[in-house]
């Protein structure tokens, strides 16, 4: 075969595990950090493979736009990652960001949110074990983020994270575990297919997925088209969990002390915010400071519909219920509204918008 598929490749170097950024300690006597030109070098024979085997001609960049722990990650470098793929989305097919894993759920979402129309896959991937090191994932996770990256069999497009055999929306990625290979799972819906040996992808997930991404303006085949609202205000968030005996004061504390602009409560059950707090709550909606309600159950849906504390909120308008939202998506996109200067009435219209995928809004019969 002489013709070939050419696939232009942005590899974007943010930091993490995946770059060596770990502790020394008495097991690793000697970090182990890697250049750009190591993940080149890594992708090599993989880019032989394909050009043999799928008849794709890879043509690889990789730019380190920062290096910080995953940790140490900002809403600004959110706005990093999205405005270089903005300021380079003509001259690539597809952008791969190497991220740590303690907030690669954050990065994913804000980048999904951000990126409102785009018409390329952005894989999202890192590590466990440093590149270079004994026992490292990382190759396999760069080399599976690239095959998807190019994967011609179907439409990959969109912000996907590519981690161990996962391959989860966006909006869904979340980090279960500091130790398997397979950390990430999909928070209860998101799954697009599972990666190994061969590829699966849910076809019906992944077309219900891509379709968001003209809801708002048609795909974007050139930059000159691409929707891109990249600013966060995170920092005029509170994220707070109840406990019992939680004073109610700590809302207004929050607001007048320390301009905070809109707040998350991790709830018990259903989103069944205490009565012991509704004065607070009360002076939220009197300030118009959006209260978004999700809860302390793992998997759980604050839905305001199951308990009489949650009904109470419902009936009286008092917070957002964030259903099956994770924190990720929860605090990304309320952020991400926040920046936009929403007015109270607009977030709580929007946060209740199914944007990409990240809300489920049903009745609940019992």
């Amino acid at each position: 075969m002489t013709g070939y598929a050419k696939k232009r490749i942005l590899l974007i170097l943010t930091g993490g595990t995946i770059a060596g950024n770990v502790a020394v300690n008495e097991v690793v006597a000697d970090a182990v950090k890697s250049d750009p030109d190591s993940f080149l070098a890594t992708l090599q024979m993989s880019i032989s493979i394909l050009k043999k085997n799928w008849a794709i001609e890879v043509e690889p960049q990789i730019e380190q736009l920062f290096n910080v722990d995953s940790s140490d990650v900002l809403p600004e470098n959110w706005t990093a990652i999205a405005g270089k793929i903005q300021e380079t989305y003509d001259d690539y097919d597809a952008f791969i960001v190497l991220h740590g894993t303690n907030t690669m759920g954050y990065t994913c979402a804000a980048l999904t949110f951000a990126l409102e129309n785009i018409n390329k896959p952005v894989i999202v991937t890192g590590a466990q074990v440093p590149l270079g090191y004994l026992g490292s994932d990382a190759t396999t996770n760069l080399v599976n983020a690239l095959r998807l990256a190019v994967w011609g069999y179907h439409p990959i497009k969109g912000v996907m994270a590519v981690f161990g055999s996962k391959i989860i929306s966006g909006v869904r990625v979340k980090k279960g575990t500091d130790f398997d290979y397979d950390p990430f799972s999909s928070f209860i819906k998101g799954a697009l297919g599972q990666i190994g040996r061969f590829m699966r992808i849910d076809e019906n997930a992944l077309d219900k997925y891509i379709s968001y991404l003209s809801k708002v303006k048609p795909l974007a085949i050139q930059a000159r088209v691409l929707s891109v609202k990249k600013d966060f205000d995170t920092q005029h968030i509170a994220s707070l969990t109840e406990f019992p005996g939680m004073s109610p004061d700590i809302f207004k504390t929050l607001v007048e002390q320390n301009g905070v602009k809109a707040i998350i409560l991790r709830a018990f059950g259903a989103g069944d915010v205490s009565v012991h707090l509704r004065e607070g709550v009360g002076y939220l909606k009197e300030k118009e400071i959006p209260l978004v309600v999700t809860t302390q159950a793992p998997t759980g849906i604050a839905s305001f519909q199951v308990n009489e504390n949650g009904k109470y909120l419902k009936d009286n308008d008092l917070a957002i219920p964030a259903f099956d939202m994770s924190i990720e998506s929860i605090t990304t996109k309320l952020g991400w509204l926040l920046a936009q200067n929403c007015s109270y009435v607009d977030i709580k219209y929007r946060m209740l918008q199914d944007l990409h995928g990240e809300i489920t809004i049903e009745n609940e019969l019992i």
